[in-house]
């Protein structure tokens, strides 16, 4: 994938690891999360295999609970 735009500023988004948390029935679970980021909107674009690691992380919650 090319560097792509923010849809809300316009400006060239990079490519970085973030920290990213979710919730599910009272579990918590922080990761680092790939993806293209706007540096200026805070707004994030991510790949088919960027969200394979979210769903993973869902599935880790979901079996905890």
């Amino acid at each position: 994938m090319d560097n792509p735009v923010c849809p809300e500023t316009g400006l060239p988004m990079i490519r970085a690891v973030r920290p990213f948390t979710l919730k599910y029935k009272g579990e918590t679970v922080t990761f680092d999360m790939p993806g293209w980021y706007c540096e200026e909107s805070g707004q994030s674009i991510h790949t088919g295999n960027d969200l394979k690691i979210s769903d993973r992380m869902l599935n880790t919650l979901k079996a905890r609970s």
